[in-house]
């Protein structure tokens, strides 16, 4: 099985950008319910196409 060798640090950056991002948009949540958020249908990396977000 392939292990990405940058995975861990990818796993960190993302927890501490994360952190951040809701700690300045404490408010901030999804714009649509989760079965709504569309995925990408194409290409070989799986994830979200886009992520309709609000915050208030």
């Amino acid at each position: 099985m392939h292990q990405c060798l940058g995975q861990q640090l990818a796993r960190i950056e993302l927890r501490i950008g994360y952190g951040a991002l809701f700690e300045r948009f404490p408010g901030l949540r999804l714009a649509v319910p989760p079965d709504q958020v569309p995925l990408k249908q194409d290409g070989a990396v799986y994830g979200v196409a886009c992520l309709p977000v609000t915050w208030g």
